[in-house]
């Protein structure tokens, strides 16, 4: 018996007719058995994959995607997920972010908060709004002494008519100073670190930013290259944009060539 199986399996291997249909099977088995672990490796990240797709309005994209694709370069960078912002031409936009579930949650929260910023946008800062505050205050007292100034003079009491006008003034004047100080604020909380080239004016009322414009460009004058104006496009605006317009007449007027990089923001040549 024992040299049967021998010959038998020696046949197999040298002369092939000999071999029977019984002895088939378990020379296959071995190979088959092998290829089963090797699959599973390359089906592994796959399954891990996961896809996120968040609805934004067209007019906030741009924030998403960044002056020459930076923000979401930052994005995929910093998560390790992929965002792809689709047909722009819809509205809303579909923002698709794929990756690992932890990467693709990371950049979700991201871009979440990078629409709700350009939403409800906080362009004040702390020290703007204390001074917006203050400024307010003092103007609703200016409000109430000129009433009671009006009060005193048609009862004929010119004398203490005069005195509250001069409260007036005063409570004017601390609301002036209280707005310039604002401004100030404001400015450095959009521009810090940005250079002297470079002037977001979102949050600024439209003589505020014009004096601070002027001021700057006179700076800048005869030093060559470009300056960046972001006087914006008035999305957050009540009715057409105020500041835009007046800025492309100082431009004008001042003989500065210029281009418009996108609907908010100007590049200037000086």
């Amino acid at each position: 018996m024992g040299g049967c199986l021998s010959t038998s399996s020696t046949d197999q291997v040298q002369t092939p007719p000999s071999t029977t249909p019984t002895d088939a099977p378990p020379a296959k088995v071995p190979a088959k058995k092998e290829e089963v672990p090797a699959k599973k490796p390359t089906e592994a990240p796959t399954a891990t994959e996961t896809k996120e797709v968040i609805s934004c309005k067209k007019v906030w994209v741009s924030h998403v995607i960044g002056p020459h694709g930076s923000t979401i370069k930052e994005l995929n960078s910093s998560t390790g997920a992929h965002v792809n912002v689709g047909d722009s031409s819809h509205d809303p936009v579909s923002i698709t972010i794929t990756g690992s579930p932890s990467s693709v949650k990371a950049a979700k929260a991201k871009v979440e908060a990078i629409i709700k910023e350009a939403e409800h946008p906080d362009y004040e800062g702390a020290e703007g709004h204390k001074w917006r505050e203050e400024a307010d205050r003092c103007a609703k007292k200016a409000e109430e002494c000129a009433k009671e100034k009006d009060a005193l003079f048609d009862k004929g009491d010119k004398s203490a008519g005069h005195k509250k006008l001069d409260e007036v003034k005063e409570w004017q004047r601390k609301m002036h100073e209280a707005n310039a100080k604002a401004a100030d604020a404001i400015f450095e909380n959009r521009n810090k670190g940005k250079g002297d080239r470079y002037m977001d004016f979102h949050g600024l009322r439209k003589k505020e930013a014009m004096d601070i414009l002027e001021k700057k460009m006179g700076a800048l004058k005869g030093k060559g290259g470009t300056v960046e104006l972001i006087p914006g496009a008035g999305h957050h605006s009540q009715g057409a944009a105020v500041l835009k317009p007046a800025v492309i007449d100082y431009l004008k007027k001042n003989g500065y060539k210029y281009e418009e990089k996108n609907a908010g923001d100007l590049i200037v040549h000086l």
